[in-house]
């Protein structure tokens, strides 16, 4: 269509984004490419990975001339193929307009008014193989039924444990305790969760069942698998799948060559955040990539190991650090390796604590792109260069104070410091700024312990409610514990199962189930007996009354059956500040999605039936209790953030690192130990492990019968390896402030009767053979 300097211009010019070679050599040589050339984009935080990706797809479209519809590109959550998507659309129709009002380009008006963006290939992997599978089916063949991955989680625990009452297995609980390498015991969410982790990784690691089955014979582990079986069946009589079935299903097909109608066009194949791949999707690539090579196009792969923070989730780092060998063996090519090094997010100080903190611990360094060279400060220099600042103090509460009160100046007057003989101060911009340009970052952000004692995020909370302040804080709750879902679900039990009749019948109900039962019921009643303000000319009460009578509400007749999410939603009219509150609406998303993915599977479609025939109606609220109510009320269902899209900017965020990624704010809040009040075992895996913990021990279980072969490194240093990229992720995420905060045991250390004790920190900057090497925390200015 156009040359490539015409192209690069109108970039410069209408898209204000620094492409020439003599600004960013880099994103120069990666967007500016031929079109048949691979390459390895290693992109450090803030380089702009998401632009040289958009940008490199409209280079292929407007001046190599390849079809839309020849090019797929995968991101790694959907809320980054949203973003994706939608640069592509504002910049591909930007370009188009200038081009159109040129009369230069005449001839092209005609094709460039045919442009059709939407026809790109853009999604999460899982997304893809679904929209695939779907539109390239046999004639006759039902489209893929995808389950989401807290659904499957509750039929783990149902088919996986309760049927055949596995979850009082004790072979099968000392094996799987054994697995996550501690001494505490297991609740049963917990076991199907350790149980679906270990599907995942037969699937994700490619693992051989028949030698798997020969090499272990723990009767533990057997029953694990027989579990496992038991699940994966399943799926497949109910023509059901999941996102690791539903990839190798993908797989499958790419192989045997039932998607050629698909595969004949595509030309240019494009992986985001490729350091959280795991085989089979590596296997995916290059099967995808093994016909745009064909088809005379290209593969690009972009990532940074640096930010790998899912071998929890079968990630393999290894995949990325060793990419260009394994490619090479693979399709025999040699890919254009290019480091995206230049950042422009961050100020000078960040950047420098960054590359300081990730070079900290020499053993981290084998785990590393081989050569990487540290990132740059390119942000332009009309900013304020912002010492690193520390918060430090002696216990939980008067860290809390002292935080919300720094926060509440931040947002108003501004807080004033001095440091090395000149005055800052940080003030959010009072004509853009607002709460939700500061975020709190943890390793988990639950508000309570394990133990039932509060954690900074909920004394965060209160103490910024004195200032008129609100957190966005959804995950701070376990689901099943969560006022909002014990509100609902007790209003929803009263009804559809007044006085337990149902329930009671129930058999091998688990006990949490019967707990968290009664605590939701206890609440319901307790709502409606305040009788709080109606907000229909019905009252709460009276609906509630109807429902357990089965009496006519007004005119209006009961309906032979009424689906369950439609009875939630009448519900929800009387609880106001359910509807009305974000953090509410995200738990009320996360029930209503059980319910209408669990009625993919259930015999009455998830509906409350309202015959005479009485026996049947019971089948029907047995069905509802057992597949939707006992998976939230033990925990199996968890609040995932992808259920809210974006984040209020009413709000300040408290959220985990790995919740994180992807994301940037004005100021971050690092929490790097405000749990850590003395050198407790217990906590050594949250800052200095001494063994691999569960995803280790997961890899090592299952790897020895994949093609994967054993990992090269020790449990420990991959657990090192770990914190020290979670860490990474969390420095890297402002712009302009980095804020450390802690308990002063953190970076004071505290005394015993047998002498002073210090608490290793890899946050702090400890490196894993014992060394501090930023003692007393003395490199960044403490407030």
């Amino acid at each position: 269509m156009i040359l490539w300097e015409t192209y690069q211009d109108i970039v410069t010019k209408h898209l204000n984004r620094r492409i020439r070679a003599e600004d960013n050599p880099d994103q120069n040589q990666a967007i500016s490419a031929p079109l048949t050339q691979s390459q390895f984009l290693v992109a450090g935080p803030g380089s702009g990975k998401t632009t040289v990706m958009v940008l490199k797809i409209l280079k292929f479209i407007y001046v190599d001339d390849v079809h839309p519809s020849s090019i797929l590109a995968t991101t790694f959550t959907r809320k980054a193929a949203n973003e994706l998507r939608s640069r592509i659309l504002s910049w591909g129709d930007e370009i188009r307009q200038v081009l159109l009002d040129d009369p230069e380009f005449e001839d092209l008006h005609p094709d460039l008014r045919g442009l059709d963006f939407n026809q790109i290939i853009t999604g999460t992997l899982d997304s893809i193989s679904e929209d695939v599978l779907r539109t390239h089916r046999d004639p006759g063949a039902p489209p893929p039924v995808v389950i989401e991955e807290f659904v499957a989680s509750g039929l783990m625990l149902r088919i996986g444990l309760f049927d055949g009452d596995k979850h009082h297995n004790d072979d099968l609980r000392e094996y799987l305790k054994g697995l996550r390498g501690t001494i505490w015991g297991l609740n049963t969410p917990e076991m199907a969760r350790n149980l679906l982790e270990i599907k995942d990784r037969l699937y994700y690691d490619q693992v051989y069942w028949n030698q798997l089955l020969e090499n272990k014979d723990h009767p533990g582990f057997l029953l694990a698998l027989e579990s496992v079986a038991y699940y994966t069946q399943y799926l497949r009589d109910n023509l059901l799948y999941d996102f690791a079935s539903l990839e190798a299903e993908f797989l499958d097909q790419l192989i045997k060559g039932k998607l050629d109608k698909f595969t004949t066009t595509l030309k240019m194949v494009l992986v985001d955040e490729y350091q959280d791949t795991n085989l089979l999707q590596e296997r995916i690539y290059f099967q995808l990539a093994k016909h745009a090579l064909n088809n005379g196009g290209s593969l690009t792969v972009v990532g940074d190991d640096d930010q790998s923070l899912y071998r929890f989730r079968g990630a393999t780092v290894d995949l990325f650090t060793n990419y260009q060998t394994r490619i090479t063996e693979k399709l025999n090519i040699t890919p254009q390796l290019i480091y995206l090094k230049q950042n422009y997010r961050s100020t000078r100080t960040i950047v420098e604590i960054c590359n300081q903190f990730c070079q900290l611990d020499p053993r981290f360094q084998p785990a590393r792109v081989k050569g990487k060279p540290p990132i740059e400060a390119e942000r332009k220099k009309d900013y304020i260069n912002f010492p690193v600042l520390g918060l430090f103090r002696d216990d939980l509460p008067t860290l809390a104070r002292d935080l919300s009160e720094f926060i509440h100046k931040v947002l108003n007057q501004g807080y004033s410091f001095s440091h090395e003989g000149k005055k800052y101060t940080i003030r959010a911009d009072p004509q853009e700024g607002s709460p939700a340009d500061l975020s709190v970052l943890m390793s988990s952000p639950l508000e309570l312990s394990s133990s039932g004692k509060p954690r900074l995020p909920l004394l965060l909370r209160k103490n910024l409610q004195k200032y008129d302040l609100n957190v966005f804080n959804p995950r701070g709750s376990d689901l099943e514990r969560a006022w909002q879902t014990a509100l609902l679900c007790g209003l929803i039990m009263e009804c559809i199962d007044p006085q337990c009749q149902v329930q009671d019948t129930i058999e091998k109900l688990p006990s949490q189930a019967k707990h968290n039962f009664a605590v939701w019921r206890n609440k319901a009643r307790e709502y409606w007996e305040e009788d709080p303000e109606p907000v229909k000319p019905l009252s709460l009460k009276r609906f509630v009354d109807a429902w357990q009578t089965r009496t006519p509400i007004g005119r209006s007749k009961w309906k032979s059956n009424v689906p369950l999410i439609e009875l939630t939603y009448q519900l929800v009219t009387w609880i106001p500040h359910l509807k009305d509150d974000v953090e509410s609406l995200v738990y009320l998303e996360a029930v209503t999605r059980t319910m209408s993915q669990t009625g993919i599977f259930n015999n009455f479609g998830g509906e409350i039936l309202h015959y005479d025939d009485e026996e049947l109606n019971q089948a029907s609220v047995r069905e509802a209790i057992w597949n939707i109510l006992v998976p939230l009320a033990t925990g199996a269902i968890e609040v995932d953030e992808g259920l809210l899209e974006t984040l209020p900017d009413d709000r300040i965020n408290i959220m985990s690192i790995h919740q994180a990624k992807g994301l940037e704010f004005p100021l971050v809040i690092v929490d790097v130990g405000s749990d850590f009040s003395k050198n407790y075992p217990a906590q050594e895996f949250k800052r200095f492990p001494r063994e691999g913990g569960k995803p280790c021990n997961m890899e090592d279980e299952l790897r020895t019968c994949s093609p994967l072969e054993e990992p090269d490194r020790s449990p420990r240093d991959r657990a090192f390896d770990d914190l020290i990229r979670q860490y990474f992720v969390a420095f890297s995420r402002p712009q302009d402030v980095l804020l450390l905060v802690g308990l002063e045991s953190v970076k004071d250390g505290y005394h015993t009767k047998q002498g002073p004790r210090r608490i290793a920190n890899v946050a702090t900057g400890w490196s894993r053979d014992g060394k501090w090497h930023w003692p007393l925390l003395e490199n960044i200015k403490h407030i």
